[in-house]
C-alpha cells in the first residue's frame, strides 16, 4: 500500500472487461484455497460461469478503476457482478434460478481501501433500480470480509442448496417477496 487515497470511479461492466472477470473470478477461487491458473478458470465450467459470456439477460456488474493510472490509463482494480444460473448448472451461492448470484473481488494491491465497500453499495442501488429483487452469495465462513456483507443486510440462509461445511450462503432481499412469484 502506497498510503495515498486511491482516485477510483465506477463504471458498468462491458463484454471488454471479459479478461478481468477472468482475473478476478481467479483471486476468487485462490482466496477459496484452490490451486487454479487462468486457463483453469476458463476451462472449469463451475468456475468460467462466472466470468465468460457476459452481457447475458440479468447480467449486471460494476468494475472499479484507478483514475491515475500511467499515462492517464483507468487501470481496474476491482469488480462486483451478479449473473442468474439455472437450477440445472447452479453457481456456488445459488438460492433459486430468479435470484442472481453476488461476485466481487478487489485486486490484491488495493484491499481495505475501500474500494469493495464502495462497489457493493453501487452495485445493490443497481440492482434495486433494475427491480432485482434478492442476491445471493457464497463465503467461506471465516472471510473477514463477512462483516461488510452483514452491514449490507446480508443474511445467512442455512437452507440454501448451495450451503456446504466450507461455504455459507448469504442473501440480500431488496423487495419483499423475493422468493415468492
Amino acid at each position: 500500500m502506497t498510503g495515498r487515497e486511491p482516485h477510483i470511479a465506477v463504471r458498468e461492466i462491458t463484454a471488454q472487461d471479459g479478461d478481468f472477470l477472468v482475473d478476478m473470478v481467479l483471486e476468487i477461487a485462490t482466496a477459496n484455497g484452490e490451486n487454479v491458473t487462468r486457463r483453469g478458470v476458463l476451462t472449469a465450467p463451475r468456475l468460467a460461469r462466472y466470468a465468460t459470456g457476459w452481457g447475458r439477460p440479468g447480467d449486471l456488474g460494476l468494475v472499479a478503476v484507478d483514475l491515475d493510472g500511467p499515462r492517464g490509463l483507468q487501470i481496474p482494480v476491482g469488480a462486483a457482478w451478479i449473473r442468474h444460473y439455472a437450477s440445472t448448472e447452479p453457481g456456488k451461492g445459488f438460492v433459486d434460478s430468479r435470484v442472481p448470484e453476488l461476485s466481487i473481488s478487489i485486486v490484491p494491491g488495493r484491499r481495505r481501501m475501500g474500494i469493495g465497500r464502495a462497489l457493493l453499495a453501487a452495485l445493490i442501488a443497481k440492482a434495486r433500480e433494475s427491480g432485482v429483487r434478492a442476491i445471493s452469495m457464497a463465503l467461506a465462513p471465516d472471510n473477514p470480509a463477512r462483516p461488510l456483507y452483514e452491514e449490507a443486510g446480508f443474511t445467512e440462509d442455512p437452507d440454501a442448496p448451495s450451503a456446504s461445511e466450507d461455504s455459507i450462503t448469504l442473501v440480500l432481499e431488496l423487495l419483499s417477496s423475493s422468493r415468492s412469484a
